[in-house]
């Protein structure tokens, strides 16, 4: 993991040019090195780490070499965002969709949105990445094949570096408490990310995750919260004392908003948000 990520955050005067002097100092090295990582020349002894170090300068100032000059789009007002996931199956399938859904009507008509499945290389053509609910080495692994603005979804990436979304679960496990006054399960589609499946189980008493079909039909509780839709939609009928807490919508406000923050290349002391 590049520990390139504890960096400060970087503040320019965005009424400057950019130059690979600005880049070279900004990562510590010399600009003919920025210029062998730009234009990938070959025989040169330079490791992973540095050619992260300094595509990831180039993205927090917005640097443009000529090199990208063939990828960008006519119109500098469209923005075209690559959603990346990690689906397993039909369940996480169905609540992709609705994330991709409530973004597509939260984001105004400049937004196109186009999903990205793995192998994960290199996003050809897009402006920013949004990551959802993938592993934090999926997450850095996106992160290290591509050098535009990146954000997280579902997943604990806890970098300055990057703007994050999750559920607030603290939040969520108060009003369970008062709605139900006694015992209940927490039924969740299983995070791909193990600190967010840890974090989840530590707050919760009860938590069940579910990743197929056959997982929900072996659930017998009497009290159930959840935040998913398609599991909501499941027990409606079944006579389970029923909490669902639609977070879609919230997600969708705050992961916009946070796209337009990333694109700005602006410095921002909080890079973390619980809806």
């Amino acid at each position: 993991m590049l520990t390139f990520y504890h960096i400060v955050v970087i503040i320019i005067n965005m009424e400057k040019k950019v130059t690979i002097y600005d880049i070279a100092r900004e990562a510590g090295v010399s600009a003919a090195t920025v210029s062998y990582v730009i234009n990938n020349r070959e025989g040169q002894t330079i490791s992973e780490e540095t050619k992260n170090k300094i595509w990831h300068v180039i993205n927090m100032l917005n640097y443009k070499p000529n090199v990208f000059a063939k990828n960008l789009r006519s119109s500098s007002d469209s923005k075209l965002i690559a959603v990346c996931t990690e689906n397993r199956g039909y369940i996480e399938k169905a609540e992709f969709v609705n994330l991709i859904e409530g973004l597509s009507s939260t984001l105004h008509e400049n937004y196109g949105i186009i999903v990205y499945m793995p192998p994960y290389s290199r996003v050809s053509n897009a402006d920013a990445i949004l990551a959802y609910n993938v592993s934090k080495d999926t997450f850095y692994k996106i992160g290290n094949q591509n050098y535009i603005p990146l954000i997280a979804v579902n997943c604990l990436v806890e970098d300055k570096l990057f703007f994050q979304i999750t559920a607030d679960y603290t939040k969520l496990k108060r009003k369970a408490d008062a709605y139900f006054g006694n015992e209940y399960c927490f039924v969740c589609l299983e995070p791909n990310d193990s600190e967010l499946r840890k974090q989840i189980s530590d707050t919760f008493e009860k938590v069940i995750f579910v990743n197929s079909g056959d997982d929900l039909q072996s659930i017998n509780v009497q009290n159930m919260l959840t935040v998913h839709g398609i599991v909501a939609e499941f027990f409606k009928t079944k006579g389970t004392n029923l909490l669902y807490e639609d977070l879609y919508s919230s997600i969708c406000k705050q992961t916009a908003d946070c796209i337009q923050k990333a694109l700005s290349r602006e410095p921002f002391d909080i890079h973390a948000y619980k809806v």
